[in-house]
């Protein structure tokens, strides 16, 4: 058997989010981007290339840090568990340099978030919209809503963002208890409101998703799912890991294909290995100093995909503590149904 066909065989791409939508929602999600066909074309490349071993002239996604802070403690959150705390907002000017490389090379995706609330950056409609000038064709982030609303609300629609995942952890009793000092009240009516206002000020984008922990749906994902379904355009969940965990299950078998697809940018031009590399236990560059082409064909990413074949990938620090390979597959329910 061949390298590409062994490659083929054992890698393993798990789902790690899962829809709670109906199959017309879902349609609709995928067919209303505004570049659907060059979606096709990324969605192509990013599940078969790493089959492939195929590594693309540049990455296939960029994620750029716009802020490491965060306004809110939840307790499921990875971030309690992070031991560096060098936290600050992505600077403009380096931002700029990553974009404008991305630009050159007609890179499809970028997401402006990685392990802090993307919001907190004073810049984040300015680089919203200075990705979209370049020509970037999907921009988009993870937020936790709570500023989601006035100005900053119409910016967000205005400088063309994409679309937005807020994370809604449940009904209520759950969502009060978790987002706190966030209400469930509170996110349901910012949500509202800006579902009419992207709809009205910006032709329907950016496509809203909200996205929940199905440790606290699952006593009634219907009503979950019936209580936003109006004023959202996806809803997705997610299952629950327990990040306090130093070393997680893996299989050793078990070969990874972000190495193939993605690059994550730290707020302060650090590129660590992974995007669960939230400790930056392995470093692979710096935009600071280095292009993100130099980095993704480098040396030190070449030398991590080689360990990855070879199937020593525990041997990487953050790889000890990756979810993703046992990730527990719950599957879709479609329209909120629980089995």
């Amino acid at each position: 058997m061949s390298k590409v066909d062994t490659a083929q065989q054992e890698m393993k791409i798990n789902h790690h989010q899962f829809s709670l939508d109906s199959y017309e929602r879902e349609r609709l999600w995928e067919e209303k981007r505004r570049f659907f066909n060059d979606y096709c074309i990324n969605r192509y490349q990013w599940f078969n290339y790493p089959k492939w071993q195929y590594i693309a002239p540049f990455p296939l996604h960029v994620d750029f840090e716009a802020s490491f802070r965060c306004n809110l403690s939840c307790p499921m959150c990875f971030r309690p568990h992070i031991d560096r705390k060098d936290y600050g907002d992505m600077d403009f000017d380096l931002y700029r340099k990553g974009i404008d490389e991305c630009a050159k090379y007609g890179l499809y995706s970028i997401r402006l978030s990685w392990r802090g609330e993307s919001t907190l950056n004073p810049a984040i409609v300015e680089m919203i919209k200075y990705a979209k000038e370049k020509g970037i064709k999907e921009v988009s982030f993870i937020t936790n809503g709570s500023l989601l609303e006035g100005k900053l609300a119409e910016g967000l629609i205005r400088a063309g963002l994409d679309y937005l995942t807020v994370s809604v952890d449940g009904l209520e009793k759950h969502y009060n208890t978790l987002r706190q000092p966030s209400t469930f009240k509170g996110i349901s009516r910012k949500l509202k409101e800006f579902y009419i206002l992207k709809n009205r000020i910006g032709d329907g984008f950016p496509l809203l998703k909200i996205q929940a922990i199905w440790t606290y749906i699952k006593e009634d994902p219907k009503a979950y799912y019936n209580h936003f379904k109006d004023f959202t355009d996806k809803i997705n969940f997610d299952p629950e890991n327990d990040y306090s965990l130093r070393e997680v299950p893996q299989d050793s078998n078990f070969i990874c294909q972000y190495p193939w697809q993605r690059i994550t940018i730290t707020w302060n031009g650090k590129v660590p290995l992974c995007i669960s590399d939230w400790n930056l236990d392995t470093k692979i560059g710096d935009l600071a100093t280095q292009t993100i082409k130099d980095i993704w064909l480098g040396e030190e990413m070449e030398r991590y995909r080689k360990i990855q074949l070879n199937k020593e990938r525990l041997s990487i620090p953050c790889c000890k503590k990756c979810h993703r390979p046992s990730t527990e597959q719950l599957g879709n329910k479609p329209e909120g149904k629980s089995n």
